[in-house]
């Protein structure tokens, strides 16, 4: 049995989370902001949202770039349309 989702992104995130605690853990002089090491390793939380919501933004813009029509289905559900009007029209319920 496999882990869930969920399981799956909260075994990730603590990891991620415990990696950026060593990094800050490793110089206590961190919140002084000295380098532009110390700036990356205090906001990496903060850039990883940034990235990931620029990840998705790209998924979202693709998927509607490459949104496939399907006539074959549109023929059918016109099909499925006209044969429910029909028994509606059969038991009444539409004139």
């Amino acid at each position: 049995m496999g882990l869930l989702r969920y399981q799956v992104f909260l075994s990730y995130t603590g990891g991620v989370l415990a990696l950026w605690a060593i990094a800050l853990g490793n110089d206590n002089s961190h919140f002084k902001l000295k380098t532009y090491t110390d700036i990356g390793i205090v906001f990496a939380p903060l850039w990883c949202l940034i990235g990931l919501g620029i990840y998705l933004l790209s998924l979202l813009i693709n998927g509607v770039l490459t949104y496939r029509d399907c006539p074959e289905a549109s023929l059918e559900l016109e099909g499925e349309i006209a044969e429910a009007k029909k028994e509606m029209k059969k038991r009444g319920i539409i004139n």
